[in-house]
Parts: C-alpha cells; sequence; structure tokens
C-alpha cells in the first residue's frame, strides 16, 4: 500500500515547499512556518513509504 502512495507523497512535498517558498516571499511567516512543519512530516511520510516498500 505505501509504496502506491508515494508518487502522491512526492507531489505533495512538492507542492508544500512551493508554497512555503510564496508565502515566505509574501512576508507571511507564520503560514510559512506551518508549511514547513507539513513539509518535514510529508518527508517522514515518504521516508516511512520507501522503508515499508522495501520490506
Amino acid at each position: 500500500m505505501a509504496q502506491k502512495m508515494i508518487p502522491a507523497i512526492w507531489l505533495r512535498l512538492i507542492v508544500v515547499i512551493l508554497f512555503t517558498i510564496f508565502v515566505a516571499w509574501q512576508g507571511m511567516w507564520f503560514i510559512a512556518v506551518v508549511g514547513a512543519l507539513l513539509a518535514l512530516m510529508s518527508a517522514y511520510q515518504l521516508i516511512m513509504a520507501y522503508r515499508e516498500s522495501r520490506k
């Protein structure tokens, strides 16, 4: 199941990173911090999905 989600997690990670850069550029720092936390959570999910798909 995790292997099927890997492309979607990559897409979500890219979108969140781009959104975070945009809002930081606009000066909305609180939203940028929230976006950075979401990017970290997506990266963690991606790592866990790759680990599970190797088993």
